[in-house]
């Protein structure tokens, strides 16, 4: 008992001690970074979600308007929130779409989530790039 006791300070000191420091809304230039090596996997995701829409794949702008991102820090892992709007054409909004991104301490992403959010639809002279099932 005494050892179950002792194990279950370590774990409760342990998570107390656990700390996770958020970005910073205004630290736009920890974003740019974030984004600009991120920028082929958000890609990579938005190509695997729109294949079967398109015929043409969207892409996104990662420094204008219509991308947000949100960088959570914890001891052993970085945890980045992408919102971005894809587009076609001379910036035809398809959509808005969320991907969730895990990065450890190697550098290793993994996609978490992605989760499509909204559709746009597109104007009359773009419909011959919708896919019909």
């Amino acid at each position: 008992m005494k050892r179950f006791i002792g194990s279950l300070l370590t774990v409760i000191i342990f998570l107390m001690t656990m700390q996770h420091v958020c970005a910073e809304p205004n630290d736009e230039p920890l974003k740019r970074l974030v984004l600009t090596l991120l920028a082929p996997k958000i890609q990579e995701q938005i190509n695997q979600y729109y294949t079967n829409k398109f015929t043409e794949s969207p892409t996104f702008t990662p420094f204008l308007d219509g991308t947000d991102v949100d960088v959570e820090y914890f001891s052993s892992l970085i945890e980045v929130q992408v919102k971005t709007i894809p587009y076609v054409g001379p910036h035809l909004d398809v959509g808005i779409d969320s991907i969730r991104f895990s990065i450890d301490n190697s550098g290793s992403i993994v996609v978490v989530e992605y989760k499509h959010i909204r559709d746009y639809d597109l104007p009359p002279h773009w419909q011959e790039i919708i896919k019909t099932h």
